[in-house]
Order: structure tokens, then sequence, then C-alpha cells
């Protein structure tokens, strides 16, 4: 039993990312240089979201929330209303196990354990000089709805 190294956790956060943009029909790419506190973006035809991927296999829970402490300066860049992309972050929580990630066989595939999100974008300014404490609410599930509607959120920015 592996619990994963950082890495072999960045590689499988950008699956479910993947996953859920394939299924709401969206493209992606990964980004290279994480300059601008985004690790992936979406695209529609039009828009799109940039994503920070964030993964753990001991998630802090409390209550009916993820709880992620996210830098500063990540969080300054995401929530900016100046960017073109809609920032999100994306929490991914996955087993201490990783041979249970990804489990497939004939009926089919699945990755475990889930991924959630949190639109940044437009969040209000912070005092704090190093992290801030988000709340991802589990009901936030990282789903191809999700995915859409996300979309949707940011082409209404730009509706006249």
């Amino acid at each position: 039993m592996a619990d994963g190294s950082p890495k072999q956790k960045e590689r499988f956060s950008r699956a479910w990312v993947i996953a859920a943009a394939a299924a709401a029909d969206f493209t992606y790419e990964i980004v290279a240089d994480d300059e601008r506190g985004v690790d992936m973006t979406v695209h529609s035809n039009e828009h799109t979201l940039d994503f920070q991927l964030k993964a753990t296999s001991s998630p802090d829970v409390q209550g009916d929330c993820l709880v992620h402490d996210l830098d500063i300066r990540t969080y300054n860049l995401l929530r900016s209303q100046q960017r073109s992309g809609y920032g999100v972050l994306a929490v991914i929580v996955v087993g201490a196990d990783t041979a249970a990630w990804h489990v497939m066989d004939h009926d089919g595939t699945s990755l475990a354990h889930s991924a959630y999100f949190l639109p940044l974008f437009g969040m209000p300014s912070t005092s704090n000089t190093a992290t801030i404490r988000l709340k991802v609410p589990m009901s936030n599930l990282l789903t191809p709805d999700a995915m859409r509607a996300l979309m949707d959120a940011q082409t209404a920015r730009w509706a006249p």
C-alpha cells in the first residue's frame, strides 16, 4: 500500500478534470508552467475555466466542507476579476492506497474517491499574507454538469 508522491497525486488530479471536461464536451490543456496559478485550462468554443489543482489523501473535513489552505499569491491570481479565465480551485481526494485510485474491469472504469470545486473568481480580498483557509462545500462535486455550470458562469461574465 503506497500513499502516492505529490507528483503522482498531481497527475491523478488532472485525470479528474479531464474526465469531467471530456464528458461535458469541453477541451482542455495542461499548463506546463504554473506562473499564473493555473494547472489546467478547460475550454468551451468561446470561454475558459482556469483550474488550480490540489490533491490530498488526508482531507481536512469540517462539517460538510473540505478545508484547504491556499497560498495568497495563487488565491489573488484566481480571484481577480481582471483575468480572462474563470478561476477555480479543485480539491481531489484520493485514497491512501494508490492501487485503489483507478479500477478497471469489463464493466467499466472508476476513479476513487472524489473531486470538489470552489470558484475563486470574484472572491474578496484578504489581509492574510501567507495563506487563506478556504472551505469547499462537499456538495460541489466536480461532475460534467458542474463543469457546464462553471462554464455558464464564465459565459455570463461576458454577456452584454
